[in-house]
């Protein structure tokens, strides 16, 4: 028992070591130079195109969008709220990351919950479809509690299933910045009940489905009683425009234009020039090792 325990215990520090000794190796780095750097470069190109993409269309107001690419900057604000897994605080939307364990392998699950979001700059309210979109929001780790268990046996896993979780939120009266393609609302012709948003798209959920995913949160809210999920304020839940994904970068980020320019800038500007650096000397030193290789073979002929 005593010898099997030590052969346990030192495996991960030989797995470890191991891997050490072999990102010590320069001609490891050389041959992952020359066959990332291409792929690195190309990020770094996308990174560019992005950034003169944004800086291409100028921000608008709500009342003056016209269809097409636009920037909106304002306060996110919404009809009811939903309640975040970990941090069970209010939100419009929230999309955790969950990590479990399923058969000793890991696996990557994401909960993306959506109620009607709108955006409001003080000129007017605009309805976002945030599917596809790329968010920049702030993360928020932890264990959860009995919420997250709900989510986890909503995908078929326990509380024993899980490794890691992360969840990004936008909350409501949060300033976000919104990059997008302003199009005809194709659910604007709809006709629903107020408890059934679902035609109005598929990633948003009704009022009744908020509510009964507050309930779960908290558990102690009296069912006689409303759930405090129901916002005072009226929404056109059918407005005549919509802003989603289209041909246009689609970023919904709680950053301003300006940093998410700046963050582009220097990403592009480092895969730019160091990827084809890396590339030339990971090339150069693997055939610098040929050379050293071809000359020790002469020797011993």
């Amino acid at each position: 028992m005593l010898v099997r325990l030590t052969l346990v215990m030192r495996g991960p520090d030989l797995l470890l070591r191991s891997l050490l000794r072999l990102a010590s190796q320069p001609l490891v780095w050389a041959a992952l130079g020359v066959v990332v750097g291409p792929y690195l470069f190309y990020r770094g190109f996308r990174f560019l195109q992005r950034k003169r993409l944004i800086l291409d269309i100028p921000p608008s107001t709500i009342r003056a969008a016209a269809v097409g690419a636009v920037e909106i900057r304002g306060r996110a604000v919404g009809p009811y709220a939903l309640v975040s897994p970990l941090a069970l605080r209010d939100c419009l939307y929230y999309r955790l990351m969950v990590r479990v364990s399923e058969n000793n392998k890991r696996r990557l699950l994401i909960d993306e919950v959506c109620a009607p979001l709108f955006v409001d700059d003080g000129t007017g309210e605009l309805m976002i479809y945030p599917a596809g979109a790329e968010m920049q929001l702030a993360s928020t780790g932890g264990e959860g509690g009995i919420y997250l268990d709900h989510v986890l046996s909503r995908h078929g896993f326990s509380r024993g299933d899980l490794l890691t979780a992360e969840e990004y939120c936008i909350a409501p009266e949060e300033e976000i910045f919104v990059l997008g393609t302003l199009c005809e609302n194709p659910w604007a012709t709809e006709r629903a009940d107020a408890s059934s948003l679902s035609r109005i798209g598929p990633g948003f959920v009704s009022f009744d489905e908020a509510d009964l995913l507050r309930r779960e949160a908290f558990p102690s809210l009296d069912p006689k009683l409303p759930s405090g999920a129901a916002q005072t304020r009226q929404f056109n839940l059918y407005p005549r425009t919509i802003l989603m994904q289209g041909q246009n970068p689609f970023v919904i980020s709680t950053r301003s234009q300006r940093e998410v320019v700046s963050q582009l800038a220097w990403k592009s500007f480092l895969l730019l020039w160091g990827a084809p650096l890396w590339s030339l000397w990971g090339l150069w030193r693997i055939l610098k090792q040929l050379e050293i290789w071809r000359v020790l073979a002469g020797k011993a002929n």
